[in-house]
């Protein structure tokens, strides 16, 4: 019986997985102290028969042109010339799913690497009889505690993929909704689309990430809270740790203390527990 499921799983999977992107409205509240404040973006959860790939639009394709620009201006000057307005305001990091068994990886880049965390966290759900209409899908009510908040799903039947966006996954039906007590993260599927040969070839996965377990990537984040200019500090060419001189410190100054306040309105973050 067992063996009958996973079959009937993974026909499931790769019947609704096809490259298909299920694009997500994303809500945020970034700032706890100023509710006031709510961005929008757009996500996209791309699904294939090997697993699925949730990323923020805004933040792939703005650095897919700043980087086709440096390439230019590289190529051209023989230097490149980072300009602040460059980086704009996105979730930068990712979420990656393998199926059928949902190995969860969060990606992220802290200070000058990027990192590859495995979440081996069970997510334990409570379906409830509740029903709802949103937009053209017909969903079921669920529940969750994941990561210090409580959280309400509202999943597709009709759509039996077991996927959602972030790193929310294991209902009957996509999730079509989801979203925390605090209504801080809301976020609700407004389209979906079936991405072609080329689009699917042409998102690239992060390189060069250096691996994680989360209690290694929670002492991360607390020291790059306390200094979040180490990186700078300390650069290494040729084998040799190079420091700045003396003089040059202002402006690594100046640098934290902008650092700094960034990370203090970046307060409300979508886990506020990594047990």
């Amino acid at each position: 019986m067992r063996l009958l499921f996973i079959f009937c799983l993974a026909l499931n999977l790769n019947l609704f997985a096809q490259n298909q992107r299920y694009i997500y409205e994303y809500k945020l509240v970034k700032d706890s102290t100023n509710k006031a404040n709510q961005r929008t973006e757009m996500m996209y959860l791309d699904t294939t028969k090997e697993g699925s790939e949730y990323y923020s639009y805004t933040a792939y394709h703005s650095d897919s042109l700043v980087r086709a620009a440096l390439e230019t201006e590289l190529k051209a000057t023989g230097m490149v010339n980072i300009k602040p307005n460059m980086k704009v305001d996105a979730e930068r990091y990712s979420v990656s799913k393998t199926y059928p068994d949902f190995k969860t990886e969060l990606h992220n880049r802290i200070g000058m690497n990027r990192y590859k965390i495995a979440d081996e966290r069970k997510l334990t759900w409570k379906i409830l009889p509740d029903k709802q209409q949103i937009g053209k899908w017909q969903t079921q009510k669920a529940t969750l505690d994941f990561a210090g908040r409580e959280w309400t799903a509202w999943f597709a039947n009709e759509i039996p993929l077991q996927d959602g966006p972030y790193k929310f996954s294991g209902l009957p039906g996509l999730i079509v909704k989801i979203e925390d007590k605090t209504q801080s993260h809301i976020l609700e599927l407004k389209g979906i689309k079936t991405l072609t040969a080329e689009e699917v070839k042409n998102y690239k996965k992060p390189k060069n990430e250096l691996t994680l377990n989360m209690k290694q990537y929670q002492k991360l984040l607390d020291d790059y809270a306390k200094d979040p200019t180490q990186g700078f500090k300390q650069a290494t060419m040729g084998g040799i740790v190079m420091t700045p001189a003396e003089g040059d410190n202002r402006w690594m100054k100046e640098r934290e203390a902008q650092l700094k306040e960034e990370l203090k309105k970046d307060n409300n973050k979508i886990e506020l527990s990594f047990k």
